[in-house]
């Protein structure tokens, strides 16, 4: 395991990923998956998502999802506690995937609202996986963000993925505040 985790508000998640990129572990997809506590997939329950996730040591993970029926929206959840970003300038996140086919992900920064709800703040770019394995990195001005409050009871990094039957292989995430 690596020992020289950096610390700042995003250190929990990152060390999370870690863990997970250090373990062998597997388990079957339906509409609420666990991974490890804080990293969850929830899937639309009427896409009817099924399949096995592997997170082999080295790689984060490994999908082979079915789709049994159309639905709507299949993600994967990753918790933030109630995370700060008065203090920061800059949120991004950094990415390597592969896929057998090209697929599009939408990553999100989801944030509590204390009268309950919430507000989603999408990066810019979308992650695109293909064949050869590929690096994404997207970054957002915090200011510029009005849907990211610097203060939320619970926030959550949300990777939209595909809402089909779909092969992908996260090698690598990390969230970055600065």
């Amino acid at each position: 395991m690596t020992d020289n985790i950096a610390a700042g508000p995003e250190a929990n998640l990152n060390y999370a990923l870690q863990i997970l990129r250090d373990s062998q572990a597997s388990g079957d997809i339906a509409e609420h998956s666990e991974i490890q506590p804080g990293i969850t997939l929830h899937a639309d329950p009427a896409l009817k998502a099924r399949g096995q996730w592997r997170s082999p040591a080295g790689r984060l993970l490994e999908l082979e999802v079915t789709a049994g029926s159309e639905g709507s929206w299949f993600g994967l959840h990753m918790d933030l506690g109630g995370i700060s970003m008065s203090q920061a300038g800059l949120l991004g996140i950094a990415c390597r995937s592969t896929a057998p086919s090209i697929e599009a992900i939408r990553a999100c920064i989801r944030s509590g609202r204390s009268e309950g709800g919430f507000d989603d703040c999408f990066f810019t770019k979308r992650i695109l996986a293909h064949p050869e394995a590929s690096s994404h990195l997207d970054a957002l001005q915090i200011s510029l963000q009005p849907d990211l409050p610097p203060e939320a009871p619970w926030r959550e990094l949300i990777l939209f993925l595909p809402a089909h039957s779909f092969r992908l292989d996260l090698h690598d995430l990390r969230l970055f505040i600065v």
